[in-house]
């Protein structure tokens, strides 16, 4: 059961999961942090400091990463444009980094950080995904990270392009109003879409998250993010010598890679072993099964690990489906 808003609506995991992949499903994001940085020139001091490059176009964001001085992941992020500000939101294990980390730099760069997501009206993501979700919303196309601003209901919200995990647009805004819009989403026929369903399809994808498959303790290129979150043509940011010395010149000794479970349950953290040896550990398994028999996880596997032979962990058999990111 769902009490967000002015509708109470029954949840249906499975239905959610359908609605991702052949209709639009409706999801909260609940926990994440959406700040605004405004002042002198938020997009060059961004240039600094993140592993991507942030375009020039007026309303094209990216999505990127903030690592410390050896190159570990401190928080991944998504950079949007509204209105002449910048916002960034994070998941909510990388907020507090994020904030740290933005806010060191501002006063160099004559920049403010506000937390947007903090006070008496808090802004908030909404996801509309799937196939029929830009149907919901006057037909709307949006690429990905591009933004706009789009009146629902009379009010004005930001609406983001999404790519991955599923495809569809993101509303960004204050908590009420984002309660509107649900409602009025929903009236017009979304499927309200669990937690549970859009992590099976994050995990199907291959996509990792900021708190699970990924922490500070990781490098960019053992995430499967670089081809998203990183360019190699930017200017320098603290950790780039690690991430480009690691992504030519060598190879991690360890990477994320989407996972298929057979037999046993298994819960993130498990060890994988093969021949008795431990050669990685799961990080994420997807709550439902796809197709009703096909559970899938992600996990990191040495490179010591033969990706073709057997690999256990606990009770279950694990075998190699495609690697993340």
């Amino acid at each position: 059961m769902n009490d967000k808003g002015n509708t109470r609506v029954r949840i249906n995991a499975e239905a959610g999961y359908d609605a991702l992949k052949e209709g639009a499903a409706l999801i909260d994001h609940p926990g994440r942090t959406v700040l605004r940085l405004s002042g002198k020139d938020p997009v060059g001091m961004l240039g600094a400091i993140l592993t991507n490059e942030v375009p020039k176009n007026e309303n094209l964001g990216v999505y990127a990463a903030l690592l410390n001085p050896k190159g570990r992941v401190q928080t991944d992020l998504r950079v949007l444009k509204a209105d002449g500000d910048v916002l960034v939101d994070t998941e909510p294990e990388g907020a507090a980094a994020a904030k740290e980390i933005l806010g060191r730099y501002a006063p160099f760069s004559r920049v403010r950080v506000e937390d947007l997501s903090e006070g008496d009206e808090p802004w908030g993501v909404l996801g509309l995904y799937g196939p029929r979700a830009a149907e919901f919303l006057g037909d709307l196309q949006l690429a990905e990270h591009e933004s706009q601003e789009l009146e629902v209901r009379g009010t004005p919200l930001l609406v983001a392009g999404v790519a991955v995990p599923v495809a569809g647009l993101d509303l960004i805004g204050p908590s009420s109003i984002l309660d509107a819009a649900r409602d009025h989403l929903l009236g017009l026929g979304a499927t309200p879409a669990s937690p549970d369903a859009y992590e099976t399809a994050r995990i199907e994808a291959g996509i990792p998250r900021f708190g699970a498959d990924i922490t500070p303790e990781n490098f960019p290129g053992e995430t499967g993010i670089l081809d998203r979150a990183v360019s190699f043509k930017k200017g320098c940011y603290p950790g780039q010598e690690t991430v480009a010395r690691m992504h030519y010149r060598g190879h991690p000794n360890k990477t994320l890679h989407r996972l298929v479970v057979e037999g046993s349950p298994i819960s993130p953290g498990t060890e994988i072993t093969q021949e008795v040896k431990t050669v990685g550990r799961i990080t994420s398994v997807a709550p439902l099964p796809v197709n009703g028999r096909q559970t899938f996880a992600l996990g990191y596997l040495s490179r010591k690990a033969d990706l073709h032979g057997p690999l256990c962990a606990g009770d279950a058999i694990i075998s190699v489906s495609g690697a993340s990111g």
